[in-house]
């Protein structure tokens, strides 16, 4: 019992700490604004149509749905935010109390990177994953788990990103080689369970043209750049995270290569007396491996899910630290280049604004009424101005009122007339232009810079607001509010 309380007090000092630094530093990015607004702007047979452009599933947008009743209630990012920590609280939860690993490899898990701030202190789905990936691992800890109750977990984890419909295929797969009979094992409420998940996702969310795809895949490499950009960023990128550049950012290389073989050297020889678990391991970085070349490369935030999943797969496996020093050793090592890198990310999320996003909404909150439109010149970037403003901007050529994007939506740049047209059509002297780079003042001769925010920020995201008053106007800057 005594062991319990300091489980619960180390559990409370982590969702304080996370807490803390989510409220008073962390400025949502345009990824947590679009799934808010995804959530409140959109009724739920609307969501679930819409879900194939964000490659997401279904929960993190049915889970934001039913805090968006509140929004009355506070500022949206303060919601979002408390929502966000209550996925957390309940993840921790399960590696903290439920756990049977060692206290202080808990502990050090806990601080990495991933789990604390990339999926604790940013306000994404993955945090679920974390929570469902962790449930279904304290389920099978035990010999006489309940199947239904790993079935519901199962189907609720491929809910949650791909990444999470990745691992509940590895863990069926465990599941699986666990049992005799292959045949008595697809028969199991756990194996059902999965795969009712697999079809809901599938059907929610798999693109529907491979125009989507394309898209979607962020960079043109060729097929073995692809897999070797991969490889790395699925293991040095991950579990010695810092140890090379981004390999997103700058591509593989040499020694980055040999990084990640060792990295995979160290979580083969962490497993390696457990072959099941091996294969399971193996099985899901092979599956991230085909994922990345065939659908969507990803970044360190999806490659980190590689480490969830090893902390998963550990507590099935038990960890006896005085017997197996040096498994702990590679863990543990595992652990430190992760809780360096965690260190540096907090201290510049304290130091260094992310963007200039924030800025910029509370400016135009403060400073344009609202019967004044404001038109985007780039939805994308916009959202989380729109947030932070806490009002629809207008996007052209259609002329309407949005606070969300479609991630395959091209860009489109309007010339000056637009905006002209525009202006008279809603009835007012002027419009307010809003840019993430400066407009060029050949296309754009009539349109003044009122305001811009190029402060040094993490994201390098600045952002440019003009005005254009029609001919005839009394007011130059009609939307100057002490004018």
């Amino acid at each position: 019992m005594k062991n319990k309380y300091i489980d619960y007090i180390i559990l409370a000092i982590f969702v304080i700490a996370i807490t803390y630094f989510k409220f008073n530093y962390h400025e949502l990015w345009k990824d947590e604004w679009q799934a808010w607004f995804v959530a409140k702007d959109k009724s739920l047979t609307e969501v679930f149509s819409f879900l194939y452009y964000e490659g997401h599933p279904a929960l993190w947008y049915i889970y934001l749905k039913i805090f968006t009743f509140f929004s009355s209630l506070a500022r949206p990012e303060y919601i979002i935010h408390f929502a966000h920590t209550i996925t957390v609280a309940a993840g921790l939860y399960f590696l903290f109390v439920k756990f049977r690993l060692p206290t202080i490899v808990k502990v050090l898990l806990a601080l990495s990177y991933f789990v604390f701030f990339e999926y604790g202190i940013v306000n994404r789905g993955y945090f679920l994953v974390i929570l469902f990936a962790f449930w279904a691992a304290s389920l099978l800890k035990k010999e006489d788990y309940s199947r239904v109750q790993l079935g519901v977990v199962l189907f609720l984890l491929c809910q949650t990103e791909v990444y999470g419909a990745l691992m509940a295929i590895a863990l069926g797969f465990y599941v699986m080689m666990k049992e005799k009979n292959i045949f008595t094992a697809l028969q199991g409420k756990d194996i059902i369970g999965l795969a009712a998940g697999l079809l809901f996702f599938v059907i929610s969310v798999f693109p529907r043209s491979s125009g989507h795809v394309s898209k979607t895949s962020a960079k043109k490499l060729e097929f073995m750049d692809k897999i070797l950009t991969s490889f790395q960023g699925n293991l040095s990128n991950t579990y010695a995270i810092g140890s090379t550049n981004d390999t997103f950012t700058y591509g593989w290389t040499s020694i980055g290569l040999l990084i990640s073989m060792l990295c995979l050297t160290g979580i083969g020889f962490v497993f390696y007396k457990n072959k099941i678990l091996l294969k399971t391991f193996l099985m899901f970085l092979a599956m991230m491996i085909a994922f990345s070349v065939l659908f969507f490369l990803g970044g360190i935030r999806q490659w980190g899910m590689g480490f969830i999943f090893f902390i998963a797969l550990l507590e099935i496996r038990g960890l006896d630290i005085k017997k197996e020093l040096l498994p702990t050793l590679v863990i543990s090592v595992f652990a430190i280049f992760n809780i360096v890198h965690n260190g540096k990310a907090v201290v510049e999320e304290k130091n260094i604004p992310f963007t200039n996003a924030e800025l910029a909404g509370q400016f135009i909150k403060e400073k344009i009424p609202e019967k004044v439109p404001i038109v985007a010149i780039n939805k994308f970037e916009a959202t989380p101005v729109i947030g932070y403003a806490r009002r629809s901007f207008y996007e052209l050529p259609d002329g309407v009122p949005f606070s969300y994007f479609r991630w395959v939506d091209k860009i489109y740049l309007p010339v000056e007339n637009e905006l002209k047209l525009f202006a008279k059509f809603k009835g007012v002297g002027g419009i307010v232009v809003l840019s993430p780079k400066p407009l060029d003042v050949d296309r754009f001769p009539s349109l003044q810079l009122w305001q811009k925010w190029e402060d040094k920020n993490y994201k390098n995201e600045n952002y440019y607001l003009y005005t254009l008053a029609l001919s005839g106007a009394r007011e130059q800057k009609p939307v100057t509010p002490l004018e």
